[in-house]
């Protein structure tokens, strides 16, 4: 295999991958945050996640891919301010937490598998699973043990409003993020007003938040100095889901859950870390902090970022904008969801995409012409298990140079589109074994639609036995018979070709 380059928004460069163990990827993404159905937007960075773990595992790599699911501590801002996202709809819904996560997170699995995402197996259902799809309330003593060994290198502090992140500390002199490059400094004013409260300094972010209630029972004067602004920053009024900690009743900070899961299932230094482009100056930059503060070792060697999908006003689309068009919105319309995998598909993850209904239609088209030829193929020509034609090689080499030049998926599509092309100019169907390669990274159901046609399945009862019949009359040398049930297919509208290969039957 040729080497695999990929996009480190550590070093700004395309660099070439080099895993910590030859052969072996360790991979967390940052997952859903479920107080509402994950949008379009969110479905593209999914996408992306699992064309990434696709394309390293063509490359012959084992992936140990781990993603969490946030259900507490990800406030209204990234930044600490605001309301807890799933409290804020629990309480609107009226319904508990646990509710509008497990609501959520059952819509986010089926979504996934419209789309042919595979996730990691969910660690609720399989508690033994070594990578898993991972809920942040089920690891709160994890994140309670990342706090103690912070505080322990005298990175963090408890003040009577929870437990803080000592960032100008961290930062030292150069006061810049290693990895948004962005400086303390460059802040304005309106940021650190808004994020004044009793915590030494406006950067410093939260790993531990103690509840008001439990403030006033064992810090009352100092509570009583907390600003109506940090109640706000804290997320007051109080918090549904608490936990008891070494600092008092509270919940964690957003950050902390994904250093404690990802450290807990990949080790204390991983390949690589994805996430979207806005993940960078803030939650990303304070997770690289509160880990290498902990653990003394580099936490990511390859951070790999996706960027939006925008809206015709060139509008990033967003749940707090309030566009957020749904996978059930195409689907309700008669839109393959693959459709939209193949849009995606059709431009490089780290460019923006806008989203229209009308690309959506023309990649649907794209879509169905893969299908179709999945569909035309002959059983035997499928499952015989034979080679390739050797015109086909090249396509390989360069669907694969595509691939592994930063994930370059435009062009990889437009191999696999040439390829089928070029087997229908040619007559020569002898590409299953390219195509279905080509797929593992595409992702679009190719060999489970052959199966359906093997089987008959998306004809009809009268028509499938239409085609049973010519199969044994032929085979009887009765091509007068034949010919008649021929027409009698082309009258219900179905194509009939016979080839070398075999008979071939298609919808019109």
């Amino acid at each position: 295999m040729k080497p695999f380059y990929i996009y480190n928004t550590l070093s700004r460069s395309v660099e070439e991958f080099k895993p910590i163990k030859p052969g072996e990827v360790s991979y967390y993404s940052c997952g859903p945050t479920v107080y509402l159905p994950q949008h379009l937007g969110n479905m593209r960075a999914y996408i992306f996640v699992d064309t990434l773990r696709r394309a390293l595992e063509f490359n012959d790599y084992r992936v140990k891919h781990v993603m969490n699911i946030t259900d507490v501590g990800h406030m209204t801002s990234d930044e600490d301010a605001g309301e807890d996202k799933i409290e804020k709809t629990a309480r609107e819904q009226g319904r508990t937490p646990r509710e509008i996560a497990d609501y959520y997170i059952a819509q986010f699995k089926r979504d996934c598998g419209l789309l042919n995402i595979k996730l990691p197996k969910d660690s609720r259902e399989d508690p033994l699973e070594k990578w898993p799809l991972c809920r942040a309330t089920d690891h709160i003593e994890d994140m309670i043990a990342l706090i103690k060994r912070i505080i322990a290198h005298d990175f963090a502090y408890q003040v009577p409003s929870g437990v803080y992140f000592d960032v100008e500390k961290w930062r030292g002199a150069n006061r810049a993020g290693r990895l948004s490059r962005q400086s303390l400094d460059e802040q304005s004013v309106v940021q650190r007003l808004e994020h004044a409260s009793d915590k030494r300094s406006p950067h410093d972010f939260v790993l531990w938040v103690l509840e008001p209630q439990h403030i006033m029972q064992r810090h009352n004067r100092a509570a009583a100095a907390i600003s109506s602004a940090s109640r706000k920053v804290l997320g007051q009024p109080q918090h549904i889901q608490q936990w008891d900690s070494p600092w008092g009743r509270g919940y964690p900070g957003w950050h902390i859950e994904c250093s404690a899961m990802s450290m807990k299932y990949l080790g204390e230094t991983i390949d690589i870390h994805s996430g979207g482009l806005d993940h960078v100056p803030i939650h990303h930059e304070d997770e690289i902090a509160q880990s290498e503060s902990a653990t003394g070792k580099p936490f990511v060697r390859y951070f790999v970022h996706n960027a939006f999908l925008t809206g015709l006003d060139g509008a990033k689309l967003s749940k707090s904008a309030g566009r957020f068009p749904l996978l059930d919105d195409l689907v309700n319309e008669g839109t393959n969801p693959l459709a939209f995998r193949l849009f995606c598909l059709g431009a490089k993850y780290r460019s923006s995409l806008t989203f229209s209904e009308d690309a959506v239609r023309a990649a649907a088209k794209s879509l169905e012409y893969f299908h179709e030829f999945a569909r035309s193929l002959p059983g035997g020509v499928a499952r015989a298990g034979g080679a390739d034609g050797e015109w086909a090689t090249p396509f390989r080499e360069r669907f694969n140079e595509a691939i592994n030049n930063d994930l370059n998926t435009p062009q990889a599509l437009a191999v696999a589109l040439e390829l089928v092309a070029e087997a229908y100019r040619r007559e020569d169907r002898r590409i299953w074994n390219a195509l279905l390669a080509f797929d593992g990274v595409l992702g679009l159901g190719l060999e489970e639609i052959e199966q359906r046609a093997f089987l008959g399945e998306q004809f009809p009862p009268e028509v499938n036995a239409l085609i049973h019949e010519r199969k044994l009359v032929r085979e009887q040398g009765n091509f007068k018979r034949a010919d008649e049930i021929r027409a009698r297919l082309e009258a219900l509208n179905y194509i009939v070709k016979d080839t070398p290969e075999g008979s071939v039957y298609m919808r019109k």
